[in-house]
């Protein structure tokens, strides 16, 4: 009987261990997806910022063109002047165009990372905790085929019968 209680200590045992480590990936997992999306906001910052910049750039060579124009005697609403402002606009705002496509991709990159890392914890623990069930029902399962339940059987047949109390 001793091995018996021994032997189904010693698996239920096993089959919390296993669960616990499950417990534990999940936490690791919920701990990267954490970090992920720590990056992720940076990088989405630093992109927002590169906007920024080619904004601030984009102001400079416009005032560069109207200040050149104005020093030649041109009006900067004419001629070569507004065309050296209209390009140098279009090539900022394209430039930031891209700065808030990356900003709106690190968005969504950040958001699918987080929910995949997420979602990998669940299913670590789900598994672990269907292993930890299917590992403790094969436990018990030897241990029946090894005879060990035998007199636990026999005890409880002779308390049913009324020769124990």
């Amino acid at each position: 009987m001793f091995f018996t209680i021994l032997s189904v200590a010693s698996s239920l045992g096993q089959a919390f261990a296993s669960y616990q480590q499950g417990l534990a990936m999940k936490a690791y997992y919920d701990a990267q997806a954490d970090i992920s999306q720590l990056q992720y906001a940076q990088k989405r910052a630093d992109a927002k910022e590169q906007g920024v910049r080619v904004l601030q750039e984009t102001n400079k060579a416009l005032g560069s063109a109207l200040a050149q124009a104005a020093a030649g005697g041109i009006l900067g609403t004419q001629g070569s002047a507004l065309m050296q402002q209209t390009i140098s606009l279009r090539q900022g705002m394209q430039d930031f165009r891209m700065a808030n496509l990356n900003a709106e991709l690190l968005t969504n990159m950040g958001a699918l990372e987080y929910n995949n890392l997420k979602q990998s914890g669940n299913i670590k623990l789900q598994s672990s905790a269907f292993d930890a069930l299917t590992g403790f029902g094969t436990d018990l399962v030897n241990i029946e085929q090894a005879g060990l339940f035998e007199p636990v059987k026999q005890k409880i047949a002779k308390v049913r019968q009324g020769l124990i109390d």
